[in-house]
């Protein structure tokens, strides 16, 4: 309520007091900051609307169910080791926390505490190691604390995934981010490709959700099978045509779209991980921050005398850094033009080229995702895969 505003500590105290048999009235203790700190009319206001009533000192027990973890943390840590942690991220039934050098040696402590205040949902808590790094975006954990399974259920917006989180790459922030593609870019009905599916949290989303058509690829054999069996789980077919997940590389992924079977670089391809698409997607997705823009030179083998109306749009995810003379989203856009149309060599930065894309028919967007890092963002550029733009990515300068 408006009126506890301010006084109100974090940990929330309201207790039942006894009443007499005649009184009607149910009354309660709840728990504010020192009457000091209370100013004389807030007080008032609660004496008037609740009939409040300060009383003599009483001592409490706040259960530890009630404490967050930091302030339990707090009070068992060494000096060394404060502040405590302070974050964490929960996947299905696993807690994962980033700990500092100086909370390394209290993990198991730190674990433990953790996986008792998170009960009955968490029952795995690790430390992970190092960075996301490797080919496929995985990372390195530690055991702190509960079961030693990794296996997990994760539920988002009605769609369920499995997957074994040590095998393959996932962030629960980019929860919001799959929403709103969801909301506001992908129509029913439509085929969305994707060269970097993970585990299919994005498309199993838009099948099940939107009837959407699927034809994506990871470099992960593991997210392949993670993604094709969660989406069987979601009583989604998964067949050439309709959810069709392939493993392989990225860039003849994209090379690959949209080409008759015969005409596809996968010689001998089979019935499970062909692509055979008759017609480009509405959507390509290239989430892999780390380095999508340079997959983009492979749109110049998209039939430019076949496009689509309106064309495909290009949604690449790419991290990015502003300086002087450019915002994040600046550079991110120019990235994404130099990966399209190389100006000058490739040892040469572009600046400033979003204006030039429209003038090829992209109509570029650019949208902040999330902090990487201390002045380090993941930028979304979106543009469409223009008939004019393929043709000059093909060599032809003519309109």
């Amino acid at each position: 309520m408006d009126e506890f505003e301010g006084i109100h500590p974090k940990i929330k105290v309201v207790q039942n007091l006894e009443q007499d048999d005649d009184d009607d009235e149910v009354r309660k203790r709840i728990l504010l900051s020192s009457v000091e700190l209370i100013p004389d009319d807030t007080f008032h206001e609660l004496q008037e609307k609740f009939h409040a009533r300060k009383e003599d000192t009483f001592n409490i027990c706040i259960p530890p169910h009630q404490q967050p973890v930091t302030r339990i943390l707090s009070k068992l840590l060494p000096d060394e080791a404060q502040p405590p942690p302070s974050s964490y991220e929960q996947v299905g039934h696993v807690v994962h926390v980033n700990l500092k050098a100086q909370h390394v040696q209290y993990g198991k402590l730190i674990g433990s505490i953790l996986l008792d205040r998170l009960q009955p949902t968490t029952k795995t808590v690790v430390n992970k190691l190092g960075e996301v790094g490797g080919p496929f975006r995985t990372y390195q954990m530690e055991l702190l604390a509960g079961e030693d399974n990794y296996f997990v259920h994760v539920v988002e917006h009605g769609v369920s995934l499995y997957f074994d989180l040590r095998k393959v790459y996932w962030c629960t922030r980019l929860e919001g981010e799959r929403t709103y593609m969801l909301k506001n870019e992908f129509q029913p009905n439509q085929i969305i490709a994707d060269a970097f599916c993970g585990c299919g949290a994005q498309l199993i989303r838009a099948a099940s959700q939107k009837g959407c058509r699927i034809v994506a690829n990871d470099l992960n054999p593991d997210a392949v099978e993670y993604c094709k069996e969660s989406a069987r789980k979601n009583g989604i077919d998964v067949s050439p045509g309709n959810f069709d997940v392939q493993c392989g590389d990225a860039r003849e992924f994209i090379m690959n779209l949209g080409m008759p079977m015969s005409e596809s670089s996968s010689s001998t391809p089979s019935s499970d991980t062909a692509t055979n698409i008759s017609k480009l997607p509405h959507h390509l997705l290239l989430n892999f921050p780390l380095d999508s823009p340079s997959f983009l030179n492979a749109l110049r083998w998209w039939p430019s005398g076949e496009i689509m109306d309106p064309p495909p749009r290009i949604h690449v995810y790419t991290f990015a850094r502003g300086d002087d003379e450019r915002t994040e989203a600046e550079v991110a856009i120019d990235m994404v033009a130099d990966g399209l149309l190389p100006e000058g060599g490739y040892s040469i930065a572009s600046k400033f080229r979003g204006d030039y894309l429209n003038e090829l028919g992209c109509n570029v967007e650019a949208r902040e995702i999330r902090d990487a890092a201390p002045g380090k963002l993941v930028i979304c550029v979106s543009f469409s895969a223009s008939r004019t733009l393929l043709r000059r990515m093909q060599g032809d300068f003519f309109d």
